[in-house]
């Protein structure tokens, strides 16, 4: 069952590192080649590993959430990149659950991520996603 009182409950995985290697290959495989991307560029979709990933990580090991992942679905993720963020980067994601509501004999989880370069305090990238847990969390 869904419980409001995790709302607001926080995950923070510092020093992620923006590796410009497994970026490159990221952008290959997207681009369905064998060549890595240009030198320098990170693909957009590379937010995935250093923003959204490590928070969520946190969140589906977290017992007092509960999330059963054979239950799990994806419902929905959104991007956005303030400032460009650039290879060898390093940014620290935190993620806070936004949301928490049960319908239908489902969860729905919102959750809210920001990276953030420490080295001059620009925010790289938000994300928001939606996860769906079929019967109890």
């Amino acid at each position: 069952m869904a419980d409001p009182s995790r709302v607001g409950r926080r995950y923070s995985a510092p020093g992620q590192v923006v590796d410009p290697d497994r970026a490159g290959r990221m952008a290959a495989v997207i681009a369905g080649t064998d060549e890595p991307s240009t030198p320098g560029s990170i693909p957009p979709t590379f937010a995935a590993v250093y923003c959204l990933a490590p928070a969520m990580a946190q969140l589906f090991a977290d017992p007092e959430v509960g999330i059963n992942l054979a239950g799990l679905i994806h419902g929905e993720q959104r991007f956005e990149w303030p400032e460009p963020v650039r290879p060898g980067d390093v940014v620290d994601a935190e993620g806070v659950i936004e949301s928490m509501e049960e319908k239908r004999g489902m969860t729905f989880l919102r959750v809210r991520v920001e990276a953030t370069r420490p080295a001059d305090g620009a925010v790289v990238c938000r994300a928001s996603a939606l996860m769906i847990v079929r019967g109890s969390s």
